[in-house]
């Protein structure tokens, strides 16, 4: 485990950079959890609001598969920049808005900037790294740095606005200050190559591309698919399960927060240490404890359990389920074709959003009826329909591509 630690230390110089600007990203986000309270104080209903979260789930989604294309046909860098660069101008746009119709665009503004960061962030990470192997250790690194920062800024974004000059609402100032956030990372990115040494080389090996690649081969498909699957399982819970714990425990905002916090501190040391665990001889043992993990979570908080038996299993379901993830999207990404990576990324997005909007729909629909444990089981039979799919074909593919044991 040290020595893993140490190599950490020995990626390139890029890599580090890039991940201390995924840090600066993951505050600004996490501020943004205060964008909500601006617009009911701007005296916005839940409708408007509604729509406006509607408008920047739909654009991202649209806006994600051509966004994957451009990143292969330009470059991952150039599609970094201009995906900042519009974010930017969304967030300076969004606190500046003061009719509805302003802030559906300032949203869709947001949403262009999102689908093309979203698009590029983890190939571009990885065509940074000048091993081959240091990939899957860089994909899971960016996941373990937005982690970790972006549970401090829901806590800057919560108190600084108190302290904060005040604008149109108390949440203008600290509104424009992700705003600046967002510039800074800009700035940053600007200095960052647009490519390792190693890429470099092997596209000059390569036959020079003229056209746009707009179809994607079997693998990436493939590949969608299972992503898509894990994007609905993790739709149908998530995004409800702190009005699912306060329902149906009776807990207050403070234990129900605690649990959270705790639960992405555990998030991100399983994103630090799964490329650790890739390496070992037991990787594949790994694997499907993270699968049964996972499972049996999803399982048991369906279950009539009081609440001091919900919460483990919940921290279990939690690392079980990253576990599975990073190591099989990290793989899977790794296995993808240099030409292909910003087509699959974009794919993924695209399906993932229109698959995930509809889970978190039905997971409305069924605990607005008062049914607290039926989207658990629903979870759990779709984990059971990813792990079947990753068995029968993700796992074959991957052995095929990546000459590894899976």
């Amino acid at each position: 485990m040290l020595s893993y630690f140490q190599s950490l230390l020995r990626l390139p110089r890029a890599v580090h950079f890039y991940l201390i600007s995924e840090m600066v990203f993951g505050v600004a986000i996490g501020m943004a959890v205060i964008f909500n309270f601006h617009y009911l104080a701007l005296g916005f209903n839940a409708q408007v609001i509604g729509i406006a979260t509607a408008c920047n789930s739909i654009v991202t989604a649209l806006c994600s598969y051509p966004a994957g294309i451009f990143t292969d046909r330009f470059g991952a860098k150039k599609a970094m920049a201009l995906g900042v660069a519009v974010a930017t101008l969304g967030y300076i746009a969004i606190p500046l808005a003061s009719t509805p119709l302003q802030l559906y665009l300032a949203q869709v503004l947001l949403a262009v900037g999102t689908a093309f960061i979203i698009s590029c962030e983890f190939p571009y990470i990885m065509s940074l790294c000048e091993r081959k192997e240091d990939e899957t250790t860089a994909f899971n690194l960016l996941i373990a740095a937005f982690t970790l920062t972006l549970a401090v800024g829901n806590i800057l974004g919560t108190h600084l606005p108190s302290i904060m000059p005040m604008g149109s609402t108390m949440y203008q100032s600290t509104m424009f200050l992700v705003a600046l956030l967002f510039a800074i990372m800009f700035v940053m990115r600007l200095f960052l190559p647009a490519q390792s040494d190693r890429i470099a080389k092997e596209k000059q090996a390569e036959e020079k591309r003229t056209s746009w690649k707009v179809v994607p081969s079997r693998q990436v498909l493939l590949y969608v698919i299972y992503a898509t699957l894990a994007g609905m399982t993790f739709a149908l819970i998530q995004p409800l399960e702190n009005v699912i714990m306060k329902e149906r425990f009776h807990l207050s905002d403070d234990i129900i927060g605690y649990l959270v916090a705790f639960n992405s501190f555990l998030s991100f040391l399983t994103s630090l240490t799964s490329p650790y665990l890739m390496q070992t001889a037991k990787r594949r043992w790994f694997l499907y404890l993270g699968f049964g993990g996972h499972m049996l979570g999803q399982l048991l908080m369906g279950l009539t359990v009081p609440f001091y038996a919900y919460a483990p299993f919940l921290l279990a379901r939690g690392v079980g389920s990253l576990t599975v993830n990073a190591f099989v999207d990290a793989s899977m990404m790794k296995a993808t074709k240099l030409e292909e990576r910003g087509l699959h990324s974009g794919l993924r997005n695209l399906f993932r959003s229109f698959a995930a909007s509809g889970a978190t729909a039905l997971s409305g629909f069924i605990i607005a009826g008062g049914d607290y444990q039926t989207p658990y089981f629903l979870a759990f039979l779709l984990v059971a329909v990813q792990m079947a799919f990753f068995m029968v074909s993700i796992r074959h593919q991957l052995r095929e591509d990546l000459q590894e044991s899976f």
